[in-house]
């Protein structure tokens, strides 16, 4: 019977309870009448940190109210001002003998000041968070998941947060710049993992100045290891203005020199005389290893362009050029002589020596030389026409000759019709070109035009694009290791595309099919090594 009247007993006691503390609360807020309308002002406050402090502010106005009715701190009673004095002024001390001693209040005790003390740092935080959250609203309605991490953690967020949030901003940006710039790199990607096609990044400037430069290409093998048998050559390029010439100077290898553009008066001093030639587009000449020359550019207003295939005979791919006298690049190498030696063998004396052949005055000192101002250098018209003299030109009986010059247009061209022509001149046809065994050849197409799928059955071919744009597709076998290729399993042939444009090299190894097509109005020289017996098999159209 008790325990069934238990759980009745219970929730009388507890309505009982919660009606005395209504009661109470309502008494206490009419009673306080102040903390009702502090209470009623923090309903208005929407942001949490303001609707926290709010309250805090009125539980300390409870806080107080409470201390003052346990203290029993009595408030003064106003006192009528006297008739005769003057309202007492703010600040002023009134001086009255009559006045009883007011009350000393109970001091309070400590524990309560240290709770007040910290109540009031508390609500210090919230309007300190609520001054940087007016000062940060701009961002914080830029960024919702920012805002909603503050209003959780209310202290200011530590200085190690924020910067690893915003390096991680960071890192998303940069993600993104990277994908956006993918598409716009994936052709120079291309173009640098094309192990046949040599850009005009791929030289190094040997020398450069003001009036022309000499370039070197980068070794064909170290580009790819399928270009092996091109390591002992090299490709050369020389720039000069008008009016400039290329001083003295022989190497070690042999030279085939091919003139691309403007005019060159090209000399070559041997033992008993001179022999001096002025070149055109398109003609060729060998330089024998060994054999001093130089270069002048006679025109007046066009710029000098030839490519050199360079054949080393001391050290595969790498030269030396040795120039007669004393350049920025280098001295001359005369000064590697003594004095006695230099003296007996121009007999002369060693100062008009010095003075003619290595640019010293006769007031320095041994130890001290004037370099020439550079290996090219700007010349006069009277020079020029000295240096000119007897200068030949090349023709169609020279196509045949053991040392002078040849072009490539002198003979018909080998395919023609109205889209373009193909001129070549094979081993067979040339002395020159038979003890290097290559080929030479000068192809012009029209926009549009294409050199249709073909295979050389021998030569490798260096393509020098010299005006115009095209596209070219190379096909060939993937690379893969011997021993892990299977039998079993078939080879894939994989395409090698490029879009090539003036400055450009490209190589077609020998069984490659391959095809040109023609963007805008194309003109380029082809060298074919290992020419001997090549053959040119077109897979259509022929």
């Amino acid at each position: 019977m008790m325990r069934a009247r238990f759980p009745l007993l219970l929730l009388g006691l507890v309505f009982l309870a919660s009606v005395s503390v209504s009661f109470g609360i309502a008494y206490w807020e009419k009673e306080n009448p102040k903390h009702n309308k502090c209470l009623q002002s923090c309903n208005s406050e929407r942001d949490s940190y303001r609707n926290q402090a709010c309250h805090a502010r009125c539980n300390l106005l409870k806080v107080e109210k409470e201390e003052c009715e346990e203290g029993e701190i009595p408030r003064p009673r106003p006192r009528p001002q006297h008739p005769e004095r003057e309202p007492q002024q703010p600040g002023e001390k009134e001086e009255d003998e009559d006045e009883q001693p007011r009350p000393i209040p109970f001091p309070r005790p400590q524990p309560r000041q240290e709770e007040e003390h910290e109540q009031r740092e508390e609500q210090e935080w919230p309007r300190k968070e609520e001054k940087r959250g007016e000062k940060g609203s701009e961002e914080e309605d830029e960024d919702e998941d920012e805002e909603q991490d503050e209003r959780q953690f209310p202290f200011p967020r530590p200085p190690h947060q924020k910067e690893e949030r915003k390096q991680e901003e960071d890192e998303d940006e940069e993600q993104q710049r990277e994908s956006e710039e993918s598409e716009d790199s994936e052709l120079r990607r291309h173009k640098n993992k094309n192990p046949f096609l040599f850009g005009s990044n791929r030289f190094e400037t040997l020398f450069k100045n003001q009036y022309g430069r000499i370039r070197v290409l980068q070794r064909f093998n170290q580009r790819s290891p399928q270009l092996q048998n091109l390591r002992d050559y090299r490709i050369l390029e020389f720039n000069s203005k008008p009016n400039t010439l290329l001083l003295p100077n022989h190497a070690d290898a042999d030279y085939l020199i091919v003139i691309l553009n403007g005019t060159a008066i090209l000399s070559l001093v041997n033992n008993d005389d001179r022999d001096s030639y002025r070149l055109q587009s398109g003609d060729a000449l060998r330089v024998p290893s060994g054999t001093t020359y130089y270069v002048v550019n006679p025109d007046n207003n066009e710029n000098l362009r030839l490519i050199t295939l360079a054949i080393p005979v001391n050290k595969p791919g790498r030269f030396e050029s040795f120039f007669l006298s004393s350049t920025e690049a280098q001295q001359s190498y005369l000064q590697g002589f003594s004095r006695n030696i230099l003296e007996a063998s121009y007999d002369t004396k060693f100062e008009e020596i010095n003075k003619v052949l290595f640019s010293r005055e006769e007031g320095q000192q041994q130890g001290e030389q004037r370099l020439q101002e550079s290996v090219i250098v700007e010349i006069s018209k009277e020079q020029i026409r000295a240096l000119s003299k007897r200068a030949k030109s090349s023709s169609r009986k020279t196509i045949s000759s053991e040392d002078k010059p040849f072009n490539l247009r002198s003979r018909d061209p080998i395919y023609s019709n109205k889209l373009g022509k193909f001129f070549e001149i094979t081993p067979e046809k040339n002395p020159q070109l038979r003890d290097l065994d290559i080929f030479l050849s000068i192809v012009d197409m029209n926009e549009g035009a294409l050199l249709l799928p073909h295979f050389n059955s021998k030569a490798i071919v260096i393509l020098v694009i010299n005006e115009g744009d095209a596209n070219i597709e190379l096909v060939g076998l993937k690379e893969q290791q011997q021993e892990q290729q299977q039998e079993e399993q078939p080879l894939e042939v994989r395409k090698y595309r490029a879009e090539l444009s003036e400055q450009d090299i490209f190589v077609i190894p020998a069984g490659y099919p391959v095809v040109v097509n023609a963007t805008s109005n194309l003109n380029f020289f082809a060298i074919g090594i290992n020419a001997e017996n090549n053959q040119r098999n077109f897979l259509a159209g022929i």
